[in-house]
C-alpha cells in the first residue's frame, strides 16, 4: 500500500473512531459489555499502542537494525496482514498487559479524543518523513505479527482502529438490545 493511501486510511480510521465515541453518553463510554472493554478502555487502548507505535518511529536507524535487522521478506499486503492479524485473534491471541487499559471515566472522554488524534496526526507526519524505501526495510516488532516493516506497522495500526471502530458499534449494538 502507497505511503499516501495508508496516512489516509490512518487518518480516515482515526476519525471515525473518534466520531463514534465522541456521540456516547456516560453509559455507553463506560460499560463495559460481556466482560469486553469499554468504549473509553478501547480509546485508551488504540492511544496506548499509538504512542509505541509513534516512539518506534523515531528510533535511530543504525539501532534499528542492529535490534530488529532489516525486512528482507518483501512487501505483505494489507489485507494479508489483516487476515494474518484475524487468524491470530481467532487463536485466541491477546493484548500484552501494557496495552490492556484500566476503567476509564467519562469524564476523561474529551481529553482521550484530543489526544488520540493528536497522536495520530504524529504519526502521520512521521510516517511522510520515511522514503518507500525506508517503510519497506526498517523493522519493529509487534506483539502478535512478529517483526515487521514499519510500513507493515503502519498498515496494521489503520486495520487495528478500524477492528475497533467495528468491535465498538457490535458492543454498542449489544448494549442497545
Amino acid at each position: 500500500m502507497e505511503k499516501i493511501r495508508i496516512m489516509n486510511s490512518l487518518d480516515e480510521a482515526v476519525i471515525q473512531f473518534n466520531e463514534l465515541v465522541n456521540n456516547l453518553n456516560k453509559d455507553e463510554f463506560e460499560m463495559n459489555v460481556n466482560g469486553r472493554w469499554s468504549a473509553g478502555q478501547d480509546l485508551v487502548h488504540l492511544i496506548k499502542v499509538l504512542r509505541i507505535v509513534n516512539i518506534g518511529f523515531t528510533l535511530p536507524k543504525p539501532i534499528l537494525r542492529l535490534m530488529y535487522g532489516k525486512n528482507k521478506n518483501g512487501k505483505r499486503s494489507f489485507e494479508h496482514l489483516q487476515q494474518l492479524y484475524k487468524n491470530a485473534l481467532e487463536d485466541g491471541a491477546k493484548a500484552p498487559t501494557i496495552y490492556i487499559p484500566k476503567p476509564v471515566s467519562y469524564n476523561e472522554k474529551a481529553y482521550l479524543i484530543q489526544r488520540y488524534a493528536s497522536l495520530n496526526q504524529s504519526f502521520i507526519d512521521k510516517l511522510n518523513k520515511h522514503t518507500a524505501f525506508e517503510l519497506d526495510s526498517y523493522r519493529l516488532p509487534h506483539p502478535i505479527l512478529g517483526k515487521v516493516s514499519f510500513g507493515e506497522l503502519a498498515c496494521f495500526t489503520s486495520f487495528h482502529t478500524s477492528h475497533h471502530v467495528e468491535s465498538l458499534k457490535l458492543k454498542l449494538a449489544q448494549l442497545k438490545a
